[in-house]
């Protein structure tokens, strides 16, 4: 059987730091990527199937998530971002819960949400908040346990935590199929460790191993696939998963400025945990052999490999990834070092290096408490989109562009809009197409006249052309522009784009 220990008072006071910084964010305004989660998280409440009537590229659990938060709590920032709360506090007692034993000292062992969930939270802003990278550390991390877990035992007391790992790899691979290789690494090292360490049959080993990791992953792979099979939608699931991914690789390029811009970004959020972390590794692994900082750091060097591997993207929220086992390895290491600073430093030392530790998270603290206090803790709309303004500069801008959508006389109906979703979001109105042109430059070349097509039959009453698309879209498909023009007028032009209305 799996012990569990209980949570203790400095548990639950570390539990409440990290509700008070979560707390802080829930005002933060959406970036592109959640207002289109937004948009079409919503649509499927109202009775659209994804990839059928609302399609984007990525796997179907970042669309569930957001469907479920906006359905209990609302679809919109305060709703979806009350959801993420909850959702990391769990991580949080989780991760207080099934850890214990990892730590020498349970001061240190009580502060490991602090220094992944709640440096989550001080890190990101309206790029990084409600990622899939973000979400899927809870399961990537029950998915890593419950295989440590397995280390334990033999035979058939392996059965059920390897059946509940396999379950989990599921989850987090109805999030991105491109993590299935992090799962195979958590899993390839029990395979190895039970193999070469205990010397057990190898044939007996495969059997007791990989049958309850395949019987648990393939249930909610089947239950996904059941579901779009009962709508008549797998071949263009098919597509999605399979055929696309691998054709925007085959035509991309490697984007130089876009990974020094990510690691960049992660090495500066990341660095003080990054050092700490780097003592775990040093002394808890090199040293000492440990298998659950074995599963961390595979956790961390696939994970890496994996960012890398998508050359088209690259983005800053991807690093996100990796913040969990960061996370956890720094909080071994201030183990580490809280040892030495016990046997040899005084009391004021062994708080200053601490706090010293954390002060470039204090400091992102510090801005985003402030913020939020100056505008009267977001409490009305007038004082919310002030504070939101102060990380996303553009959101007045954007306000103001769709306000004319919702004026007397303006015409009802879909919209469509190439560029950012944020205007779906901000007016109130869904996506006349299917396909939505967010990512325009990732578009093949079979999806332009498919494009083309939906436009034509949906009519949407207005189209928004950012001045970024404009130049591609006469490239790839003028047809798009010829269309636009024999059936719509040009209203007057914003700053970053044309709006058209329907004649």
């Amino acid at each position: 059987m799996i012990s569990i220990p209980r949570l203790s008072k400095t548990d639950f006071l570390v539990l409440i730091v990290v509700v008070i910084i979560g707390v802080i964010n829930l005002p933060f305004p959406f970036g592109g990527d959640q207002a289109l989660f937004t948009t079409g998280a919503l649509e499927m409440q109202q009775g659209k199937v994804l990839y059928r009537d609302f399609w984007d590229l990525k796997q179907p659990g970042i669309y569930y998530f957001y469907f479920l938060a906006g359905t209990l709590f609302g679809f919109n920032e305060i709703g979806i971002h009350i959801f993420e709360l909850l959702y990391m506090v769990l991580f949080s007692i989780i991760l207080q819960l099934t850890l214990k034993t990892y730590f020498r000292h349970q001061l240190i062992a009580s502060l490991v949400p602090l220094l992944t969930v709640g440096v989550y939270y001080l890190v990101s802003y309206h790029r990084q908040f409600t990622q899939v990278e973000g979400l899927v550390g809870f399961p990537l991390f029950l998915c890593l346990w419950l295989t440590y877990q397995s280390f334990n035992h033999e035979g058939k007391q392996r059965f059920i935590p390897l059946l509940l790992s396999g379950f989990m790899g599921g989850i987090v691979l109805i999030f991105k199929l491109i993590f299935l290789p992090i799962l195979l690494g958590f899993w390839l090292t029990i395979l190895l460790y039970s193999i070469l360490i205990k010397h057990q049959n190898f044939k007996k080993i495969i059997v007791e191993i990989c049958l309850p990791i395949f019987i648990g992953i393939i249930f909610p792979l089947l239950v996904v696939v059941s579901y779009f099979a009962w709508f008549n939608s797998l071949s263009i699931v098919y597509q999605t998963f399979f055929v696309y991914p691998s054709q925007v690789v085959a035509n991309g390029t490697f984007s130089i400025s876009k990974l020094v811009l990510g690691t960049a970004w992660f090495l500066k959020s990341f660095l003080p945990l990054i050092l700490m972390a780097t003592v775990a590794v040093n002394v808890s692994l090199l040293k000492g052999k440990n298998l659950l900082t074995l599963l961390f750091v595979v956790w961390f060097v696939f994970g890496l490999g994996i960012i890398f591997l998508q050359i088209r993207s690259l983005w800053s929220y991807q690093y996100l990834l990796l913040f969990v086992p960061t996370g956890i390895l720094a909080t071994k290491g201030l183990d580490i070092l809280w040892q030495l600073l016990k046997e040899w430093s005084s009391p004021v030392i062994k708080i200053f290096v601490p706090l010293l530790f954390l002060l470039p998270f204090l400091f992102n603290l510090q801005f985003k408490t402030v913020a939020l206090v100056q505008n009267k803790f977001a409490l009305t709309e007038d004082t919310r989109l002030k504070y939101q303004t102060v990380f996303r500069k553009d959101y007045t801008l954007l306000r103001s562009k769709v306000d004319f959508l919702s004026q007397p006389g303006s015409l009802s109906g879909e919209i469509f809009v190439a560029g950012d979703p944020s205007i779906y979001y901000l007016s109130g109105r869904t996506q006349a197409t299917s396909l939505n042109a967010w990512s325009l430059e990732l578009f093949l070349s079979e999806q332009w006249p498919q494009l083309v097509e939906e436009l034509d039959l949906s009519k949407p009453a207005y189209i928004f052309i950012s001045n970024d698309y404009q130049p591609l879209i006469k490239k790839e498909c003028p047809k798009i522009l010829e269309l636009i023009e024999k059936r719509y007028h040009i209203l007057p032009k914003s700053n970053d784009g044309i709006w058209y209305i329907r004649n």
